[in-house]
């Protein structure tokens, strides 16, 4: 198993609240040769999808910013990222690394950090935690994403084109208020899923009506320490 790939499968680039990188498997395959996430984040689906061709949207300026570092990054400049530091701003490295390395140092925030968590300076974890191993692991990927492209656009500016249309907005209430921007016109955003062209999944979590959704599966989150947390996944698809 070499340090890219699982089986062929790509490690997450960074950790982010609300991640689909758990639940990516659960969902049918991509049935266009273009995906399209316009709700980024950390781009679980896209990330399990990669050899596609891929477009990210995201209204979050620090998301674009850390895909379009990801994917122009040469694996020489990952490598020269720093492992210890006590605070982001204190490194000579692009902002957009800055952010990159912001959302590693507090796993599973909605926005990027400025220093480490304790349990992230212990080193206990060093698979799942900045660390030596996972930059090697990152810096051993950039190069199956230069194909890729990502826009800082509302999910109402991509292009109704055909493709494969992965959209997983913020939750509704308050487990969505985490986001820079979860401030969603659901009656609107239903609307606009209904009116892509191609294969379309939208993701949403049980309760939520503004589309037919059908429960999916509860999947784990990561483990904190306040203990492991689920959430429970619901979907809906409309399979061209």
């Amino acid at each position: 198993m070499s340090a890219a790939s699982r089986n062929g499968r790509l490690y997450p680039f960074f950790s982010y609240y609300g991640a689909k990188n758990r639940a990516a498997p659960l969902y049918p395959n991509p049935s266009h040769r273009l995906l399209i996430e316009p709700f980024a984040g950390s781009a679980g689906y896209s990330v399990l999808h990669h050899e596609h061709d891929v477009i990210l949207g995201d209204l979050d300026h620090r998301i674009v910013g850390v895909w379009s570092y990801l994917i122009r990054a040469k694996e020489s400049e990952i490598l020269s990222l720093p492992v210890q530091f006590e605070h982001v701003n204190d490194l000579h490295v692009p902002q957009e690394a800055k952010w990159f390395l912001g959302f590693w140092i507090v796993k599973g925030a909605s926005y990027p950090r400025l220093t480490p968590a304790n349990w992230q300076k212990s080193g206990k974890y060093p698979s799942s935690i900045w660390s030596e191993v996972v930059r090697a692991r990152i810096a051993s990927q950039v190069g199956k994403i230069r194909h890729w492209q990502v826009h800082c656009r509302s999910y109402e500016e991509m292009p109704n084109v055909q493709a494969s249309w992965f959209i997983d907005p913020p939750y509704v209430g308050r487990v969505g208020r985490h986001y820079l921007h979860h401030h969603i016109d659901r009656c609107n955003l239903g609307a606009w899923c209904l009116s892509r062209e191609g294969q379309t999944i939208v993701c949403g979590a049980d309760g939520e009506d503004w589309l037919p959704f059908e429960s999916l599966a509860t999947v784990p989150s990561m483990a904190t320490r306040h203990g492991r947390r689920f959430s429970h996944e619901a979907v809906w698809i409309r399979q061209v």
